[in-house]
């Protein structure tokens, strides 16, 4: 079996390389082998995944969720499976496979996993795996990025979420959903196809990978005191619940606003408003490890 790694360098775990020559080692022992790529910078990982895909058995991405977004975007039209050894900060895509930062796992998907299908997202032609948001948390990872130098912990989010916090200015967004009106006003938006969001956030709570939906949720706020009721809400897992709040599940949306607003998926900047979301179904295969179950 040829396995490629393609590897993010600065992504948020410190111990991906130790984790990766255990693996190299493991696979080395059954005469397997292990081929490792360094990404450079933004859309290397795409690049290298296209160009490796022919000669490859199975690919596998080292880093956080952006770089598992590059490589599947890479792997899109060969259908070659994709393992993850989540190296990130959040490793949103790797927690809903049930894929750990354990060597033993890893070796043991790759040698005798199984595959997992899931779909794959497009905001304005752009490929995200987890969630997309426009509004407050596209600041935040606009801010985190002009910071960053290098790893980033949870804790270099405090000043990029504290700055956003006291200066946004809540942007008035349209939402339409399969072309159906579904909010109009001072909002924050989620579309994904997983459940979790940062910090284990549940805010697309019936999200489902492979059922072929994207999953909308709209918070209206135009002040801080909202923005805080509705953290509150999302962590007790009562924000559906919440007055205003809209929730839906569609195959299509658009958002518009007549101010600027940024646009993030699955943690990393994805433009400016104008957005259309669309899904593609079934559109990337995991592999993942054997008796693992793919969390909810």
């Amino acid at each position: 079996m040829k396995v490629q790694a393609i590897v993010n360098p600065v992504s948020g775990r410190g111990n991906s390389a130790r984790l990766l020559t255990r693996v190299g080692d493991m696979l080395d022992r059954q005469g397997d082998h292990l081929t490792v790529c360094l990404t450079q910078g933004p859309g290397d990982a795409t690049r290298l995944a296209a160009r490796v895909a022919a000669d490859i058995d199975v690919v596998l991405a080292v880093g956080g969720d952006g770089t598992v977004r590059e490589v599947a975007e890479g792997l899109s039209e060969s259908r070659k499976p994709l393992a993850v050894l989540p190296g990130g900060t959040e490793n949103l895509v790797a927690r809903q496979l049930g894929m750990k930062p354990n060597a033993r796992c890893i070796f043991e998907a790759l040698t005798a996993g199984r595959i997992v299908e899931s779909d794959v997202g497009r905001v304005n032609g752009r490929r995200f795996l987890a969630v997309s948001g426009v509004g407050f948390d596209a600041e935040v990872v606009d801010r985190l990025v002009q910071a960053r130098g290098g790893h980033i912990t949870h804790l270099d989010y405090f000043w990029p979420l504290w700055r956003t916090f006291m200066t946004h200015r809540f942007p008035r967004l349209r939402v339409l959903a399969d072309d159906q009106l579904v909010f109009e006003g001072h909002a924050m938006v989620f579309v994904g196809i997983q459940p979790r969001y940062c910090v284990g956030l549940r805010i697309l709570r019936e999200a489902k990978p492979d059922d072929g939906l994207l999953d909308v949720c709209v918070y209206p706020c135009r002040s801080r005191a909202q923005l805080l009721g509705h953290a509150s809400c999302t962590l007790l897992r009562r924000h559906l619940g919440r007055a205003g709040v809209r929730y839906q599940q569609c195959r299509t949306v658009q958002i518009t606003s007549p101010q600027h607003a940024t646009i993030q998926a699955d943690g990393d900047q994805a433009g400016e408003l104008p957005a259309c979301f669309d899904i593609v179904p079934r559109a990337i295969r995991f592999l993942v490890h054997p008796t693992r179950v793919p969390s909810g």
